[in-house]
């Protein structure tokens, strides 16, 4: 029996052992209690609802499903999230600790958009803590790269890694760090916090030395994690209610400002403008920093040259011994293709395949140049699920170079955890990544997520291609 069924049936129990006045409302009730059931399966509860769903229920559904064991959080900005009551306490503990622990030690959460200068603010922050024994994380090896880079020179005291290697995971999926045994800091700094699930979050606060001072960094706009209930905006609400003063939140922009088209249309997606209003900001370009094409069954020839031109740049880097590892890293980060989709039509799987022309299950195979994401957590490896590199020639045959907090590091390609090839990815996985120009293709759809759109255009330091249908033609979902 497959998981679907096997989520439907549940339901159906569930709603038998429901009272009458829940029952009457089964055919509304009935997929929504599905949708939660499977996602629960996949480790990814809540369940969101947009705002037009919970509308189209109404007053009476949503008061059945508070007479079952669930939870109907209700969004400020709109919508709403349906969690089991189990997990919806689990989560008000975990928030309740974080803003404890924030309040106690001096800690900080520490929001704002893109750009907004976040990474500096650390760094002042750090130079009070100059001779502590620090921790800066991140949630993927090429997240924690970047914050590296842009806190270098680390001090001996300062060390920077993956929360996953921080907190040394083990290969049963949990932890050696602990209560039992905390990280050996007293400032612990964590960048990319959108992206850290309660699950993960909940082992690193177990791994907190008591007195430690805790810095969280994140973006609220950007896409919550991929599994289970990300805690930003919970966290950030909370804060904002509590303990207002442990809340620091920038606004400002300086690399998507009003002075530049991709900078205005950044900040209209965070302003949450209506969908007609950010088309008629795309029809009004002029040899700007952002282009739109409309979506057509054939890709534009100008994308499709500069994608080809950036797979012959990335081989021939990967051949020439003259450019070190970092280097070739350092071309990948030239450009992304991201979509919103693994499969189907603008699906990433088939534009791998179609631009790639490899076999995704030899990667013993995969020629010199060929961009690479890790599929699967490895602990002994220290490798982390969406951390990116590319396909180099080694001694005994290829190689995957893979960016870290460390710096490159080379393993037989072998070895790598469920490799993806990944001249396109996912916006999702772009997460922690940046590139010099980003190339965004949404497929043909009846609505978008706000947040996946401005995470695939945040992803661009100079200038994004946007390939999609006429934006005033979807409905965007906050």
């Amino acid at each position: 029996m497959s998981e679907t069924s096997r989520c439907q049936r549940a339901a159906e129990r569930l709603l038998q052992l429901a009272p009458l006045g829940v029952q009457q409302h089964r055919e509304a009730l009935l997929p929504l209690l599905e949708q939660l059931l499977l996602r629960q399966q996949e480790g990814a509860e809540p369940l969101p609802i947009r705002a037009s769903d919970l509308e189209k229920l109404g007053q009476e559904c949503c008061s059945a499903l508070t007479r079952l064991p669930l939870e109907l959080v209700i969004n400020p900005q709109g919508g709403a999230q349906l969690w089991s009551r189990r997990r919806q306490q689990q989560q008000q503990r975990l928030l309740q600790q974080l803003v404890l622990r924030l309040d106690l030690h001096n800690g900080m959460l520490l929001t704002g958009g893109a750009g907004t200068g976040k990474t500096t603010l650390v760094r002042k922050l750090l130079q009070e803590e100059e001779g502590r024994p620090t921790w800066l994380l991140a949630p993927t090896g090429k997240a924690a790269a970047r914050l590296r880079e842009a806190l270098s020179p680390l001090p001996q005291s300062m060390r920077c890694a993956t929360v996953h290697r921080a907190l040394e995971a083990d290969s049963e999926g949990g932890f050696r760090r602990g209560s039992h045994r905390p990280l050996e800091a007293e400032v612990v700094v964590v960048d990319e916090v959108s992206m850290l699930d309660a699950a993960l979050m909940q082992a690193l606060l177990d791994a907190l030395p008591p007195a430690a001072r805790l810095i969280l960094v994140g973006d609220p706009a950007q896409l919550p994690p991929i599994g289970g209930s990300g805690v930003l905006d919970a966290l950030e609400l909370k804060l904002q209610e509590q303990q207002p003063d442990r809340l620091h939140h920038l606004e400002r922009s300086h690399r998507f400002n009003e002075a530049t088209a991709l900078g205005r249309f950044v900040q209209q997606l965070r302003r949450e403008a209506s969908c007609a209003d950010l088309q008629q900001q795309l029809d009004e370009l002029k040899g700007a920093n952002l282009h739109w094409w409309p979506l057509q069954e054939t890709w534009p020839r100008q994308l499709l040259q500069r994608i080809e031109q950036h797979r012959q740049e990335l081989r021939q880097t990967c051949l020439d011994q003259e450019f070190d590892d970092t280097s070739a890293l350092a071309r990948l980060d030239e450009l992304m293709v991201l979509s919103p989709r693994r499969r189907g039509r603008y699906g990433i799987e088939q534009l791998n395949s179609r631009w790639l022309q490899l076999d995704p299950a030899e990667p013993r195979r995969w020629p010199a140049g060929t961009p690479l994401l890790v599929g699967r957590n490895d602990a002994g490896l220290g490798l982390a699920n969406g951390d990116r590199g590319l396909v180099r020639p080694g001694e005994r045959g290829p190689e995957a170079v893979i960016a870290s907090a460390e710096g490159p590091v080379r393993f037989p390609i072998g070895l790598i955890p469920a490799p993806e090839p990944a001249l396109a990815m996912t916006v999702h996985k772009s997460q922690g990544s940046q590139a010099v120009e980003v190339i965004a293709v949404i497929p043909p759809a009846a609505s978008i997520d706000r947040r996946l759109l401005y995470t695939a255009l945040t992803r661009a330091r100079e200038r994004v291609d946007l390939f999609s249908p006429r934006l005033d033609t979807l409905e965007l979902n906050d």
